[in-house]
């Protein structure tokens, strides 16, 4: 058994595809509650929530998704099929198809930019928003970016993978947490995958609209986050109206992963208090 499989085995076990439009969503909700949506990023799947699951669906009907081009969901070839609104629509369609008429809204890096969406284009569906590791706008640091271009053109998604881990995770990440996250980057669609990095992150750019975002919002930023700096993360809060921002110490791309309690605390505090 892998290590991917060791740790996110109990999450499959009530997992099921749900068709949405033309394509296969595959999702898992645990608990009971208001409705809790949590959006993965780029290369990750539903299994990225290992350690939210347990402590969010104790008060709430927790829903973890693979976006599509991700984990069990489809994977389309057509062109134009991973723009972020197009990713938004899919998740939309998964709210109402379970019936859910109003979520909180948890996205974190790719996924805070679908949250983003869906909170200027489906107000009336967002309880909250809570944005993790994330930015307005497409603004990787050009030499990260590059590395990870290059990378994927010229190795193996297993190569690739260890480049991803060693720029997402903080300083002395934990070995174990390196392997997961590895195994789930290693275990991607090649082809989808790169058509998600240039279509669905390429020309994201919501600046000139998060102010109006309306509903309650919470910023997550980690210390030492090399992806999406806490600068843009600062940003990102002050351009939100009344938006609340949370660092976590010592952390990088990864809150959730690297450090679940204080994160799981976070999320909680402010949900709680709306």
């Amino acid at each position: 058994m892998t290590c991917l499989e060791t740790f996110t085995s109990h999450l499959d076990e009530d997992a099921m595809l749900l068709t949405v439009g033309k394509n296969e969503i595959n999702f898992e909700e645990t608990g009971e509650g208001l409705p809790l949506l949590l959006i993965h990023g780029l290369g990750m799947s539903h299994k990225l929530w290992r350690r939210q699951v347990p402590a969010f669906s104790r008060f709430y009907r927790t829903i973890t998704v693979d976006l599509r081009g991700f984990g069990e969901s489809s994977k389309p070839s057509v062109p134009g099929s991973y723009a972020v609104s197009v990713l938004a629509e899919d998740l939309v369609g998964l709210l109402e198809a379970l019936s859910i008429p109003r979520a909180h809204i948890l996205g974190t890096s790719m996924g805070g930019f679908i949250a983003q969406t869906i909170a200027l284009d489906y107000p009336e569906l967002c309880l909250s928003t809570i944005l993790c590791h994330t930015s307005s706008r497409m603004n990787i640091p050009p030499d990260i970016l590059k590395e990870r271009l290059d990378m994927l053109a010229s190795s193996s998604l297993e190569e690739y993978a260890k480049l991803v881990v060693d720029q997402a995770l903080g300083p002395n990440p934990d070995a174990l947490l390196k392997n997961w996250i590895s195994e789930m980057v290693s275990s991607n669609d090649k082809n989808a995958y790169s058509q998600v990095l240039s279509e669905g992150l390429s020309d994201f750019n919501l600046s000139s609209r998060i102010s109006k975002i309306s509903v309650p919002t919470l910023v997550v930023v980690g210390e030492h986050d090399r992806v999406i700096p806490p600068d843009q993360g600062r940003d990102l809060a002050s351009g939100i109206r009344n938006a609340k921002l949370e660092e976590i110490p010592g952390v990088g791309h990864c809150g959730y992963s690297e450090e679940p309690g204080v994160f799981n605390q976070i999320v909680l505090k402010f949900l709680s208090s709306l």
